[in-house]
């Protein structure tokens, strides 16, 4: 092992998406980093459809690929988990399954990592080139760490696991991914924050570039993150209530009659909701303006939320 080419254990969940999957194996085969410093795991949460070992070994060579499998689906906390308990190297790379990386992807990772050690590196995930633009995916490409111009510090909120990396030891301090979260979302940002707690930087690496070659319509997300705000956001706020301003939820803890809260309240409303929905996605094509995507997202995944506590409230009572 040289200074200048530390080992990288790449963990990679993976459900149900053989084909995207070999070509994000595919892309890892082509990467100019020495083949002995890399370890690729996979993780097939269960899938319904397994994919061939052979045919992921062959897609990968020269590199040398983990294939671990779970019985039963166990969600992307234990699926990463399961990686990393494996995992050797000296840096933990996160990448998910439907993306495929550019040839300098483990060599742009290693060498932030030999610039600054305590921190967090979120790569740069740009759509594939299959992938038709429209206001969504112009809207996601300005998102998170996009924000910002070229390499800087970013807020922990930014942490995704599509694309990031830090250093093993980081992780042996604070823990692994929280298995309480076994639905879509939430684990990301709860592991950003305990990081940042410890005193862990983030930065975004513009140079570590992946391409997400899946892309889901404006009624799934939507869906999608209903999903989130009803099983993953009440854990989060329960496990760190100090959060509720990152996830734009403190409106619900100020007085019943104070403006910002009976605002709020009123965007949740289904008649409020509705013709903007509509309107997002009769223009999807065209232009919509990124307020009323994060309107509409943050409404989904609140009102997931709020209806998880009146069930709650309900079981109690």
């Amino acid at each position: 092992m040289t200074r200048n080419n530390p080992s990288i254990s790449v963990v990679m969940p993976t459900y149900d998406e053989v084909d995207r999957l070999c070509a994000a194996l595919t892309s890892l085969s082509r990467q100019d980093y020495p083949t002995d410093q890399v370890e690729i795991i996979v993780v097939d949460d269960a899938s319904p459809t397994p994919a061939d070992a052979e045919k992921l070994e062959q897609a990968l060579a020269p590199f040398t690929l983990k294939l671990l499998k779970h019985e039963t689906n166990q969600g992307r906390a234990r699926a990463r988990n399961t990686g990393l308990r494996c995992a050797a190297g000296d840096i933990i790379v996160f990448l998910d399954s439907d993306m495929t990386v550019e040839s300098d992807f483990f060599r742009a990772h290693a060498t932030g990592h030999e610039r600054k050690e305590e921190t967090v590196f979120i790569g740069n995930i740009v759509w594939g080139r299959d992938i038709p633009p429209s206001a969504l995916t112009r809207y996601v490409e300005r998102r998170g760490v996009h924000r910002i111009d070229g390499r800087g510090s970013v807020h922990f909120k930014c942490f995704v696991t599509g694309n990031s990396s830090l250093r093993r030891d980081l992780l042996e301090r604070v823990g692994f991914f929280d298995e309480d979260f076994t639905v879509y979302g939430g684990e990301d940002l709860e592991l950003g924050y305990r990081l940042f707690k410890a005193g862990v930087q983030f930065e975004y690496l513009e140079d570590a570039v992946s391409h997400h070659n899946h892309i889901r319509p404006l009624d799934q997300l939507c869906r999608l993150m209903y999903a989130y705000g009803q099983g993953s956001i009440p854990i989060l706020v329960d496990k760190h209530p100090e959060l509720a301003p990152v996830l734009r939820l403190d409106f619900l803890q100020q007085p019943i009659l104070s403006p910002k809260r009976i605002l709020l309240k009123t965007a949740l409303l289904p008649g409020i909701h509705r013709p903007f929905y509509w309107a997002a996605a009769l223009l999807i094509n065209w232009r919509v303006p990124d307020l009323l995507f994060d309107y509409l997202l943050w409404n989904s995944r609140t009102r997931g939320y709020v209806q998880k506590m009146v069930e709650k409230k309900s079981k109690f009572n």
